[in-house]
């Protein structure tokens, strides 16, 4: 049996987007976390757990989301060995932009590369999505599909599961703005409404077709006038202090549109790299959470790939 490190980075993702919710979700480029692993005869350990937040992480190969994903794989794949992992996270826990979904894809992928790729793709998004579902309470794929896949991702259906990729607009910029709030995201599912009006439904229904089409068409002004949410963040918003400050701000000082990241507490602003300077954009928010003594961390990159390989 090889004893061969692998190595995986696993990036951050932004989820809902606008009326998307559950549905939609975007590869970010960085941050990312690294999960490595190695075949052992038996059994699955987590040796090694560094990065943010990582003293609140679990080593129980039963309850940490990266584990719980590589045991689904290794299942479904027939393995005969186990495995060893070591996980440096890149993307604090409770942030909004996928830090459970990238552990749990990344693992999922370094099992799947482990196994010799056995699965179909969508078999290991949603064995990944099984790991998700153990720590926040629900199974969902919109940050593990783009994590694992790249790109802008649509939820078809999970049952039965069908995941679409489109390629974002090569001048989609993105700054992703980090409060010192944490948020996780099984207390932010615990203040969303169980009934909505028909006229917020209809209101989403349009705005998530158009969010397809311009994604499709590389219709930057079309997404910002397409990301709009009037169930989700409205619910959201109080858990994350400055909210709309802050995407006010971004969108006085060039964003096509800013909005809560996932269950937050990011704040996600877009902006055409064509024409603005995210640093500009970074900036403006980063100063809204400075002068309200707030720390903010912030990171000015584009769409990501997926899932990959070191």
């Amino acid at each position: 049996m090889s004893d061969e490190w692998i190595k995986i980075a696993a990036p951050a993702t932004t989820s809902n987007i606008g009326a998307g919710f559950d549905t939609f979700g975007l590869a970010i480029h960085e941050p990312y976390d690294i999960i490595e692993g190695r075949k052992i005869p038996s059994g699955i350990v987590i040796s090694d757990i560094q990065g943010p937040g990582a003293e609140s992480i679990t080593r129980d190969p039963a309850k940490n989301s990266v584990t719980i994903a590589a045991a689904e794989v290794l299942k479904r794949a027939g393995a005969d060995f186990g495995l060893e992992v070591k996980i440096t996270k890149g993307i604090r826990p409770c942030s909004g932009i996928g830090s459970s979904g990238a552990s749990a894809a990344g693992g999922a992928y370094l099992a799947h590369v482990l196994t010799g790729e056995k699965l179909s793709i969508n078999e290991v998004i949603m064995c990944a999505a099984a790991a998700e579902g153990y720590t926040s309470g629900s199974i969902h794929a919109d940050n593990v599909a783009p994590c694992i896949l790249g790109g802008f991702t649509i939820i078809r259906s999970y049952e039965p599961f069908e995941v679409l990729k489109i390629d974002p607009p090569k001048d989609l910029g993105l700054v992703v703005a980090l409060p010192d709030v944490l948020v996780a995201t099984a207390d932010a599912r615990k203040v969303l409404p169980h009934e909505v009006p028909v006229k917020d439904l209809v209101f989403h229904v349009g705005h998530a077709s158009s969010l397809v089409y311009a994604m499709m068409t590389d219709d930057l002004p079309l997404i910002g006038r397409s990301v709009a949410d009037m169930v989700f963040e409205p619910a959201r918003a109080p858990l994350v202090p400055h909210l709309k400050e802050a995407e006010k701000a971004a969108m006085n000082h060039g964003a096509i549109v800013s909005f809560l990241g996932g269950s937050g507490p990011c704040v996600m602003s877009f902006y055409d790299k064509s024409t603005h300077k995210g640093e500009v954009i970074a900036e403006s928010v980063r100063k809204v959470f400075n002068d309200n003594n707030m720390k903010c961390d912030i990171w000015v990159t584009d769409c990501g790939t997926g899932c990959r390989r070191l």
